[in-house]
This record gives C-alpha cells, structure tokens and sequence, in this order.
C-alpha cells in the first residue's frame, strides 16, 4: 500500500533536469504547474531552465527566448507579439526567458496572464511552464504580484564572501504542498547545475 502511494506521488511529478532537486522534492516538480525561477542574470537559472527543458526526450517542448540569441532547438520570440508567444507554447516541459522580458514590453497584467489563463489550458493537461525572473528588475508590488500567481517559485541567491561566490537555491512556494525549509548550495558547471551536498537551514 505505502509503495503505490509513493508510485503515484512519483507518477505526479515530472523531474526538474537536477537530480539534487528532484530528490529534495520526492521525485521533482508537481505536474501542470507553473514555475518561476528568480535570480540575477549570472545566477544561473537559464541553465536551470535549459535542464529542464531538456527532460523532454522527445524534443517537442518549445523555449521560447526573449532575451538572447536562441540556441538550437529553441523558439525565437524577440520580436515576437503577445498571442504569437502563447501560440508558440507547447510540450510538457515549457520554458519562457523570459517572464521579465514579458512584463517589460508587455505590462505587468499580461506577465500574469501568461502565469495564469495563458498557459491553463496546456496546464490542465499535465504540462509545467517554467519562466525565468531576474532579481532587480521588478518593483517590490510587482514582485509580491508574480510570486502570489506562480504555482512555484524557486530564489536563487549569491554572497560574495572574499573571493568566493556562495550561491543557494530554495524553494521558496509549491502551491498545495510543503515546502523543504532548507537552502541548497548549489555549483554552476559547464553543463548546468547541480546541487551540493551540503545544506543550510533558511
């Protein structure tokens, strides 16, 4: 009996890329969520982002790059308008960079419908949507307005402490479920990131 209720937890997740976090979260991200990722541009949470983006072995998930030049396999959507972005999400494993850019060029109530009715329908079908959000940019209200509407929100931070670069993530929101009241060191590696094994409590 408490093998099938861990099997089904399991079968409700979907792996976040980092084997570290989905650990830390009994198997990865609650299915059909939507998913901020907050850090500063250097923090490392498009790599964080392309980590999950890849778990779709099928390559039928879309990134949608607002930002940069894209990489290859991803949507080029910086001169894209605001229904042409919700037209390009698809996938299971969907990636906006950014939601900043979004609410930047489109406002912030249009950054929350995309949180929200934007990607709804494709929520509904099991689906998560990850955006990213960069630290600075955002006015406190405006910040408090994305984290009450994101299904999960993820923080990661950097201290600079002499001449090295402590960075952590934690995860600060899952909507309908608990939260790990610890913060994870974590190290950026040529090929993405992965947690330490070390943890401070929050």
């Amino acid at each position: 009996m408490v093998g099938a209720i861990r099997q089904k937890i399991k079968d409700d997740r979907r792996s976040s890329g980092i084997a570290g976090l989905d650990f830390q979260l009994d198997g990865g991200f609650p299915k059909g969520r939507s998913i901020v990722v907050c850090g500063s541009a250097l923090s490392g949470s498009e790599l964080i982002a392309g980590q999950f983006w890849r778990t779709d072995r099928s390559g039928g998930s879309s990134y949608l790059m607002l930002d940069a030049v894209p990489a290859d396999g991803m949507t080029d959507a910086r001169n894209t308008d605001f229904d042409g972005i919700i037209a390009a999400l698809k996938g299971n494993c969907i990636v906006v960079d950014s939601l900043s850019t979004v609410i930047l060029r489109f406002g912030l109530d249009k950054g929350v419908f995309l949180l929200n009715d934007g990607t709804k329908e494709l929520r509904d079908k099991g689906a998560d949507v990850m955006f990213i959000l960069y630290d600075g940019v955002h006015s406190a209200a405006d910040l408090a307005c994305i984290c009450r509407n994101a299904d999960i929100f993820i923080q990661l931070s950097e201290v600079l402490h002499g001449n090295d670069i402590e960075r952590t993530l934690s995860v600060r929101k899952i909507a309908g479920c608990g939260i790990p009241n610890r913060a994870y060191p974590y190290n950026i590696l040529a090929d993405g990131i992965e947690l330490s094994t070390t943890e401070r409590v929050v």
